[in-house]
């Protein structure tokens, strides 16, 4: 026993031997793992810091860019992610209200599609990204015609190049556009191109027409001035009574020529200023039978009738010395334009709904298809060498216009050449009920 157990000890002590070595071992292996573990997390937070910081920086640009495109360059760089963030929502919100950034975003948006005019975006690719309303109005009207148009734009804006360009579209009408693009750019970053549309045949028009109103009026106070000058050199050497006597009344006419231009300008430029000062209760009839009472003697003259037909007593309220003076050039125009002894003038006179409509008809020489958009326009002549011969100054057509508009009314024509015309104005009607609480204000 005693030889067994000395055998046995010393195996036992080497087992206990090795068994130490191995814990040894393995804590050592623990503590490299950890220290690595550690290594690798600090490693990856720096790394992902970095990231987050080149994202932000990322965004903050993308950011400043949105600001730049939406308030121009002249938006200072922002410092931070938060800051730009900020600056976007204070400078797209700068009431304060409490509202998200897109929506306020939004709102620019609604802005842009709110205007009159064309608004076109195209990308950096040349693709159209947006229109508003207006913009589509014009393309679902003319989209053919100016589709190359927006191609050429886009195609040279794209390279830096601001363009304008103006259309014609219709030759009859005067219909015409003018488009004007230019390449939306942030720094050296070209983001694409946005196009202004506009409809410019108004404006085209009123500068003919101020054009035209220089050179006539110019015209009309020269002739007359000049035959005056004429007759008068030529009266002082003349001796022949007769002579004399016809020099000294076309002298006259030219004269009243001249004043009868005068008075019309003046006519219409009170007219035009609107005012109402002289406004009151008026039964209808008074001023057409007025007016009828001046136009007799030349219609008479012409061998020209002028038949009334009146509806019940209608009262408006306005200036009758307007409204007389609107008839009375309505009746000398069909008169001038109707052929001696064979025309009539046809008045009618009757209520419609709540306004007072007057119908003025002949059966004269007409007006051209042509010039109906033309008539109302100050010294516009259909046939200027007839109009001279009348003695008309081309101000009638304005005047009537103008009347009517002062009197919250509207005036439409009818008209085919060679069978005469029709114009119908159409005035607010003065209820009974609202005359008695002014009785004193009638006049008849």
């Amino acid at each position: 026993m005693d030889g067994l157990q000395n055998e046995r000890v010393p195996h036992v002590l080497l087992i206990a031997k090795k068994t130490n070595r191995i814990e040894i071992t393995d804590r050592r292996t623990d503590e490299r793992a950890m220290i690595l573990f550690f290594i690798g997390a600090i490693c990856s937070g720096c790394l992902a810091l970095l990231l987050t910081q080149l994202k932000r920086k990322r965004i903050k640009e993308q950011i400043d860019g949105i600001r730049k495109i939406a308030l121009g360059e002249e938006v200072e760089t922002s410092s931070d992610l938060g800051h730009a963030i900020s600056s976007l929502q204070k400078e797209l919100n700068p009431s304060g209200q409490d509202r998200p950034v897109l929506v306020d975003i939004g709102w620019y948006g609604a802005s842009i599609d709110a205007l009159p005019i064309g608004i076109i975006f195209a990308d950096s690719t040349g693709d159209i990204v947006h229109k508003n309303p207006a913009a589509k109005k014009i393309f679902g009207s003319h989209k053919q015609q100016i589709d190359a148009t927006i191609t050429e734009l886009i195609e040279v804006s794209l390279t830096g190049v601001q363009l304008k360009r103006e259309l014609s579209l219709n030759e009859e009408t005067d219909q015409k556009l003018k488009f004007i693009s230019q390449p939306v750019e942030i720094e050296t970053q070209r983001y694409g191109v946005v196009i202004a549309i506009q409809d410019i045949s108004e404006q085209e028009r009123l500068d003919a027409t101020r054009r035209d109103f220089v050179a006539n009026i110019s015209h009309e106070l020269k002739t007359p001035i000049g035959a005056m000058v004429i007759l008068s050199e030529t009266l002082q050497a003349e001796e022949d009574k007769n002579l004399v006597l016809k020099l000294s009344d076309r002298i006259a006419q030219e004269a009243h020529r001249l004043a009868g231009t005068i008075d019309d300008l003046s006519q219409l430029s009170q007219i035009e200023h609107g005012s109402k000062q002289f406004f009151e209760i008026t039964p209808i009839t008074y001023p057409i039978h007025t007016a009828i009472a001046r136009a007799s003697s030349i219609a008479k003259q012409k061998g020209i009738d002028i038949n009334l037909t009146e509806d019940e007593d209608l009262y408006l309220l306005g200036d009758h010395i307007q409204i007389t003076s609107a008839i009375y050039n309505l009746l000398d125009n069909a008169i001038k334009y109707t052929e001696q002894g064979t025309g009539k003038i046809d008045i009618t006179i009757q209520a419609k709904e709540n306004n007072i409509e007057i119908i003025i008809s002949d059966n004269g020489i007409g007006i051209p298809e042509a010039s109906h958009n033309r008539v109302f326009e100050r010294f516009y002549r259909v046939d200027p060498s007839r109009s001279r011969e009348s003695g008309g100054t081309g101000l009638g057509l304005a005047i009537v216009r103008h009347v009517v508009l002062n009197h919250d009314g509207k005036i439409s024509l009818d008209s085919k050449e060679g069978q005469g015309t029709s114009f119908t104005i159409s005035l607010p009607q003065q209820k009974q009920n609202q005359i008695e609480t002014n009785p004193t204000e009638v006049k008849v």
